[in-house]
């Protein structure tokens, strides 16, 4: 031991607790019981004070912090700013560390004033004043009798700068990439200014509500109120008739994906009854050129029967006053649908669901004509499928006055006419089996293909058919629901997939196109999506997919969205899902987190464990953030 120093030191550990803050000699010293130091220790120390930092006082009046104050920029630890990566981190101060959660936005202005960081809390740590070491029996004993907090230690925020906003305070704020570094000890705060936020994240100030924006699964309020999220959905301004600026929502597609009893449907009707109103579209008509502004016209195909209720209010939130001055606060569209219709597949066999008023749906086997593969729901041999498709072709000349077969006796094409077109050409040496070549093997293989009974139950029952009733379904400002309920198996296919076909490829192609489906702006919204949309594995799902595709990529052009709705987007066509530019990801088990790849990387461990209602949202041109949604549905949900 030095010379003149002395210090206590226990003769042995003890296993109790009081000898072991009797022996503490940290206390020890603090209480002065060092020895007297020498002359020469005291010349030394006297030298060293002469070359430290001089005192500095701090006011004892200083103001209290703002609540919004979160710390300040750490030089203690390295700052950079690089087109790789950051490394910004903020000492959070003691008043602040229950506030703070990860995904908060934070501000740190620059020294010019006028401009600040705009960044995102990516990680919050804890770190020692000291080399305190906790890792320890003895520290273990001290915790377990006295009260030892987080005053031991500093909360660090390892920030994610997201952009710089410039004119900050203006009304014209603007956003730019992070091309500068903060200052060391720049002060920093939780952002909770409309505008910052607004611009940082690049979310529009009005369009389609989806929800709040929150951080873990709180909303975040901003003056008191909860703050929108809307997706940009420009059309045509109401007051000068002009197109606005921008790309719509509606015909970018969406993806409204979550596990069962994470809020889907309800979140879903939300979302949809924002896009029912009185705004209108640029759309250019099919046959004369002209640019018109129509209306959208809502399909949604419902397998569940729980759609219908959209024309109904919901009973719990009408008389609501402050439920209702919030939702006219920020024009939030609310209350049963006055124009919705329910149009149910007719199938033989089944039984109509229960949806009150409704109207019939026929299937026709006409539209087959021109899409052979809707007859083909397997993988047929390639002689199979030309010898189908070339009687599938003679039957419907019979009704164009092509290829001089005799008139059928019969108004439209039938399916059952169809089989006994197929009966009388039953010969070897028939003008149909002669002119395209099918021999006995290939002629049994066509009839053994389609003749079956699904197509007999779905095509031609009832009266009210598809083309005929086709401005009535597709008409502008209208929700057209078309519940499948009571279909399954391959009825329910058929059925569904001959709507989707009639829509698409009405909109797509340019010979001979329903104008009421051609010249209708449309969302067309289909739940459990993953059912009609996954990859193929016969000719008619291949067929669907390939013409799916191409709507994706031109829905812009011809004014047609989709929406899907699944709790199984990992099962959707990849090249369908690429072309979906507004993803809204409620919570999904995780095992489908980790095969969606437009799932934002951040916020993947959290999906699994999010609650009802609370979603992760990435639109075009918006950086990915969290939203929870209204905890009461805008229209009836009942069933």
């Amino acid at each position: 031991m030095a010379a003149g120093v002395t210090s206590k030191i226990p003769e042995a550990m003890s296993d109790n607790i009081d000898d072991i803050l009797d022996n503490d000699p940290i206390a020890d010293d603090a209480d002065g019981s060092v020895s007297d130091q020498t002359d020469e220790q005291r010349e030394t120390d006297d030298q060293s004070n002469d070359s430290e930092v001089p005192e500095r006082s701090v006011p004892s009046g200083a103001s209290a912090p703002a609540d919004d104050e979160l710390g300040h920029i750490l030089a203690s630890e390295e700052i950079h700013v690089s087109r790789q990566d950051y490394q910004v981190n903020a000492f959070v101060r003691t008043g602040a560390r229950d506030d703070v959660r990860l995904g908060d936005y934070v501000q740190v202005p620059y020294p010019d004033e006028d401009s600040e960081m705009f960044a995102v809390t990516d990680t919050l740590r804890y770190e020692p004043y000291t080399d305190l070491d906790d890792k320890s029996d003895a520290h273990n004993q001290i915790s377990a009798y006295v009260d030892l907090n987080e005053s031991e230690y500093v909360q660090v925020a390892e920030l994610e700068p997201l952009a710089i906003l410039k004119n900050v305070g203006s009304d014209d704020i603007e956003s730019g990439i992070v091309n500068r570094i903060p200052k060391p000890n720049s002060p920093a705060r939780l952002a909770r200014d409309e505008a910052c936020l607004r611009t940082g994240l690049n979310i529009p100030g009005k369009g389609i509500f989806t929800g709040w924006l929150s951080v873990g699964g709180e909303a975040m309020t901003v003056d008191g109120e909860n703050f929108p999220y809307y997706l940009s959905n420009p059309g045509i301004d109401r007051e000068t008739g002009d197109t606005e600026d921008g790309e719509p929502a509606v015909f970018r597609h969406a993806l409204v994906a979550g596990s069962t009893g994470k809020g889907k449907t309800h979140f879903t009707k939300n979302v949809l009854r924002q896009f029912v109103s009185e705004k209108r579209y640029p759309i250019r008509h099919h046959d004369t050129g002209e640019e018109q502004q129509r209306r959208l016209n809502l399909v949604i195909i419902d397998p569940e029967n729980e759609y219908w209720e959209m024309r109904d209010d919901n009973e719990a939130i009408v008389n609501d006053d402050s439920i209702q001055r919030e939702l006219r606060q920020h024009g939030i569209k609310r209350g049963g649908v006055d124009d919705l219709e329910v149009f149910i597949p007719q199938v033989a066999g089944t039984n109509a669901p229960s949806t009150m008023e409704s109207r019939e749906l026929s299937i026709p086997f006409e539209i087959v004509r021109g899409r052979p593969e809707m007859l083909m729901p397997y993988t047929p041999t390639e002689v199979t499928r030309g010898a189908i498709e070339d009687c599938i072709s003679a039957y419907f000349s019979c009704f164009d006055g092509q290829d001089n077969y005799p008139e059928r006796g019969v108004e439209r094409p039938k399916y059952m006419d169809f089989l006994a077109f197929l009966n009388e050409h039953d010969e070897d040496n028939s003008r149909l089996r002669t002119d395209n070549d099918i021999g006995g093997g290939t002629w049994s293989a066509v009839n053994r293909r389609v003749d079956r009974d699904t197509f007999r139950n779905v095509f031609d029952q009832g009266t009210e058919f598809l083309p005929d009733i086709s401005d009535e379904v597709f008409r502008g400002g209208q929700v057209s629901v078309i519940p499948t309920s009571h279909l399954n198996g391959g009825k329910e296919r058929l059925a569904v997939l001959s709507i989707l076909s009639y829509i698409i490829e009405n909109k797509i192609d340019d010979y001979q196109v329903d104008s009421a489906v051609r010249n209708t702006p449309m969302l067309v919204a289909v739940d459990e999506a993953h059912n009609y949309f996954a990859s193929a594995d016969s000719l008619r799902e291949e067929y669907i997919l390939r013409r799916a595709r191409v709507a994706v990529k031109q829905g812009r052009k011809y004014k047609l969205g989709l929406c899907l709705i699944t709790q199984n987007p990992d099962d959707v066509d990849d090249d369908v899902i690429k072309q979906i530019n507004t993803n809204v990801f409620l919570g999904l088990k995780a095992e489908v987190v980790d095969s969606v790849s437009s799932i934002p990387s951040e916020f993947k461990k959290d999906l699994p464990n999010f609650g009802k209602g609370q979603a992760v949202v990435k639109a075009p041109d918006v950086e990915a953030v969290e939203v929870v949604g209204l905890p009461y549905c805008l229209t009836k949900h009942g069933n």
